[in-house]
């Protein structure tokens, strides 16, 4: 039986992740459904796109990433480790606006 791609499947988790980095822990607070709705959507883009976004801002790993619908936004947050020190940002999924930073020595991971 041939393999589907994802949206043939519905399989919104799978269409979101279109790209792995070794070393990321990847959590989806939302099911592969709702995901999948979203994306169709229009209001949440790629991994691909997001990793673009985070090199474009900021120095630093990825070493986590979440997904989640919070208030009517679907928002990725991040951990990043820089120097040893956790930074922690969020992204709109949609427009990849920085929503918010924190983390010891935060401003030393923003690219200028």
């Amino acid at each position: 039986m041939p393999l589907q791609p994802a949206f043939a499947q519905k399989d919104g988790h799978a269409l979101v992740q279109d790209v792995y980095k070794p070393g990321t822990e990847i959590e989806f607070d939302e099911d592969q459904d709702e995901v999948y709705q979203a994306v169709k959507k229009g209001y949440i883009r790629p991994f691909s796109e997001m990793y673009a976004a985070v090199e474009r801002d900021l120095h630093g790993r990825i070493i986590e990433v979440e997904l989640e619908e919070d208030d009517g936004i679907w928002v990725y947050e991040l951990k990043l480790n820089h120097n040893n020190n956790i930074i922690k940002v969020e992204y709109n999924a949609q427009t990849f606006e920085m929503l918010e930073i924190k983390g010891r020595n935060f401003t030393k991971a923003l690219k200028k």
